[in-house]
């Protein structure tokens, strides 16, 4: 399975609490009318979230988001289905004008590793991190550099290890980028992302350790650009498709 990954903000003048009410509750229901080859749409609403590093002067130009947009596919062809289909382009596309800054959208379709498998219970924290390549470092040489440095670090925080309860991490596919101009004219591509569940907000203090040592690794290394990589706190709310 496939997914198309968007972090998008909200158009000026409009409130925090008025863009999610409107994405989950009115474009919601206009996706739901006809999912087309969607398997499953997530909307994580952002709580809180930190952008750049703390030596950073360059961040406002990405901040803020306010959502991350997940729609899963089963393979290409259906992705492509989907948003050449004429009620996604003039129905569900345009909805975006009424809530998303057309002018500063994330967007790109990834492949998706579950490295830990959810356990049992309940997680009810969720967080999601977003690494903007060096432009000039290789793609395959980008997903080593964070393999590594993933590795190393949780060996160094234990805390963190045993607190994790669910870890996915997702790559860029280039193959994608003849779609991602359906979220607006200008988009932004962050080469890596994951998503790490938690049982609780206790376990979110160990999140943070692993965070900062591992932007300040692969900042050091010359493989990421800090200034434009980012974490967010979300709540994730299940559009279509079953709970996980």
């Amino acid at each position: 399975m496939i997914k198309m990954l968007a972090a998008v903000r909200r158009k000026p003048g409009m409130t925090h609490a008025e863009f999610l009410e409107y994405i989950e509750h009115q474009h919601g229901k206009i996706a739901r009318a006809k999912p087309l080859s969607v398997k499953r749409y997530v909307q994580n609403h952002i709580i809180d979230g930190a952008f750049g590093m703390d030596s950073d002067v360059t961040y406002t130009r990405n901040f803020h988001r306010d959502s991350i947009t997940e729609l899963f596919f089963d393979d290409m062809p259906g992705l492509i289905h989907t948003f050449s289909d004429p009620y996604t382009q003039q129905t569900v596309g345009p909805d975006a004008k009424n809530f998303a800054d057309l002018s500063n959208q994330a967007a790109q379709l990834m492949d998706e590793v579950e490295t830990v498998p959810a356990s049992a219970g309940s997680l009810h924290s969720k967080v999601m991190i977003f690494l903007k390549k060096n432009p000039t470092v290789s793609l395959d040489s980008f997903f080593s550099a964070w393999d590594s440095a993933h590795e190393a670090i949780i060996s160094r925080h234990p805390d963190f290890q045993s607190a994790l309860r669910r870890h996915v991490r997702s790559r860029y596919l280039p193959e994608g980028d003849r779609v991602t101009a359906y979220f607006g004219p200008d988009i932004t591509v962050y080469e890596g992302a994951c998503s790490m569940w938690f049982e609780n907000e206790s376990a979110l203090s160990s999140f943070r350790q692993y965070q900062r040592a591992l932007f300040q690794q692969l900042s050091d290394e010359g493989i990421v650009v800090s200034a434009e990589s980012f974490f967010v706190y979300v709540k994730e709310v299940v559009i279509m498709g079953l709970n996980r």
